[in-house]
């Protein structure tokens, strides 16, 4: 294999800053701004996803006021979304087949 087939760094840019774009940096300071201090880790919002959707569902409560923290995660985190989303989905299906059985 050739050296010529891969292109010359300049002396001026390291070989890692040739490679990343200007939309992957803004994307990059986007997210950088949106992390607080407070904010949850995964495992924080794991141990609290019960309750919060039990706040949600059963209890009828607005969540995005009573804990907006988890609300900012689950927006930039998709792992966890994905578990609230499914977790969501569950309770909603139980809700539902007590309902059934009841009538």
């Amino acid at each position: 294999m050739s050296l010529e087939k891969f292109p010359n760094p300049s002396e001026d840019q390291p070989i890692a800053a040739q490679q990343i774009s200007d939309e992957m940096v803004l994307r990059f300071l986007q997210v950088l701004e949106q992390v607080r201090e407070e904010d949850l880790s995964c495992s924080d919002l794991y141990a609290r996803l019960d309750e919060f959707v039990e706040a949600e569902i059963r209890e009828g409560k607005d969540t995005s006021k009573i804990t907006p923290l988890i609300h900012e995660h689950l927006d930039m985190c998709s792992d966890c979304c994905d578990e609230y989303e499914a977790l969501l989905s569950a309770v909603e299906n139980t809700q539902d087949d007590i309902e059934d059985k009841k009538n």
